[in-house]
C-alpha cells in the first residue's frame, strides 16, 4: 500500500518548498514563483498556494512523503489530512464567506513531478447546489467529449478527441459510433467518504474524487477525463453562478481568445496568488488553538 516512487525533477517536492521559504526568510514573497509558495507545514504535508488562482483562496495539500496519490496515505495520515481540510474549509468560509470544494486526480502520471500527490482546496459560490453541481460537471464532460472514442459528422470518422469536443459541441447533426458521452451519474463509480474507499481507488489505473466540503454532493471515479479536470469544472462554477467572476472571465477570454482561464499554464494570477498566501497567514494567527497546533504540528512559513 506504500505506493511511494522515485520522482524525477519533482516540482512537488517538500524540500523545493522549504528551500524557497528559507530563501525568503520566511516574509511574504513580492512575486510568485515555483518555489516560494509555501504557507505552512504539518507532520506528514504541506500547504502552498496554487499556481493559475482564477479565483483567491486557492491551495494545494501536498504530502512530504513521494506518494502517487492521498488514497496511499496511512490511517494516521488521513486523520491529519482530515484536519488540514477542515482548517482550509473554515478559511474559505470565513475569508471568503464561499462554499469550500477539494479534488484529486490520482495516480495521474502528470508530467513533470505532478504525480506527486496532491490535493487541490478551492472556493465555489455559495449558491452551487445540486441542480447547479449536475449541470456543471454535465457541461464539463461535454467539453471535453468524455467517454467518446468515434463519430460519424458529414459522411465522415472522426476519432480524434480535440475533434470530436469540437464538433460535439458546435453541431447535433453528429452520430456517436464508439464509446458514450459520460454524465454525472456515470462518475458515481464508488460510494462512500474517500476515507472509506482508498483500497478501492488502489486498484485502479488511475481516479478522480471532488467533493463539495460543506455539502453532501461528490463524485469518485476511475474514468478517465483528462487533465485539470477539477480546475475547468470550478471555473465553470463560477462562470455560471457568480456574476462578478463572470464578467472577469469574459474579459479574458475575450482577449486571449486562444487561452484557457482555467488552464495554470496559461494564466498564473500572480495577485490572487499573493493574497492568498496573505489572507490565509492572517486567518491561522487569529485562529488557530494550541489543541490543532498540537494534533497536527501545524508550522507557519510566512512571518
Amino acid at each position: 500500500m506504500a505506493l511511494q516512487t522515485e520522482i524525477k525533477n519533482d516540482v512537488l517536492s517538500w524540500d523545493l518548498f522549504l528551500e524557497g521559504a528559507r530563501k525568503r526568510n520566511n516574509n511574504m514573497p513580492q512575486t510568485s514563483t515555483l518555489d516560494n509558495r509555501l504557507i505552512f507545514d504539518t507532520k506528514s504535508f504541506f500547504v502552498i498556494a496554487g499556481l493559475g488562482a482564477f479565483v483567491e483562496g486557492y491551495y494545494l495539500i501536498i504530502s512530504k512523503k513521494l506518494y502517487t496519490s492521498f488514497a496511499a496515505i496511512t490511517e494516521e495520515e488521513l486523520k491529519e489530512y482530515n484536519l488540514i481540510l477542515d482548517i482550509l474549509k473554515s478559511s474559505i468560509n470565513k475569508t471568503y464567506n464561499r462554499e469550500a470544494v477539494c479534488f484529486e486526480h490520482g495516480m495521474c502520471a502528470c508530467a513533470g513531478g505532478l504525480d506527486h500527490a496532491h490535493v487541490h482546496v478551492m472556493p465555489a459560490p455559495n449558491n452551487l447546489d445540486l441542480d447547479n453541481f449536475k449541470l456543471m460537471v454535465n457541461k464539463t464532460l461535454k467539453k471535453r467529449a468524455a467517454g467518446i472514442t468515434k463519430i460519424e459528422f458529414n459522411n465522415s470518422e472522426f476519432d480524434n478527441v480535440h475533434d470530436i469536443s469540437s464538433i460535439i459541441n458546435f453541431n447535433k447533426n453528429y452520430k456517436i459510433t464508439e464509446g458514450k458521452l459520460l454524465k454525472f451519474e456515470d462518475l458515481k463509480n464508488f460510494e462512500g467518504n474517500f476515507g472509506s474507499i482508498r483500497d478501492k481507488l488502489l486498484l485502479k489505473p488511475q481516479y478522480i474524487y471532488f467533493k463539495c466540503l460543506n455539502k453532501e454532493f461528490y463524485f469518485n471515479t476511475s474514468h478517465y477525463l483528462g487533465t485539470q479536470f477539477g480546475r475547468e469544472l470550478v471555473y465553470e462554477i463560477f462562470y455560471s453562478l457568480d456574476k462578478e467572476n463572470k464578467e472577469k472571465f469574459y474579459q479574458l477570454n475575450l482577449s486571449s481568445p486562444t487561452r484557457l482561464v482555467w488552464r495554470w499554464q496559461d494564466y498564473m494570477f500572480d495577485n490572487n496568488i499573493l493574497s492568498t498566501m496573505e489572507k490565509l497567514k492572517n486567518y491561522l494567527k487569529l485562529n488557530l488553538n494550541d489543541e490543532i497546533k498540537s494534533k497536527t504540528k501545524l508550522n507557519l512559513f510566512i512571518n
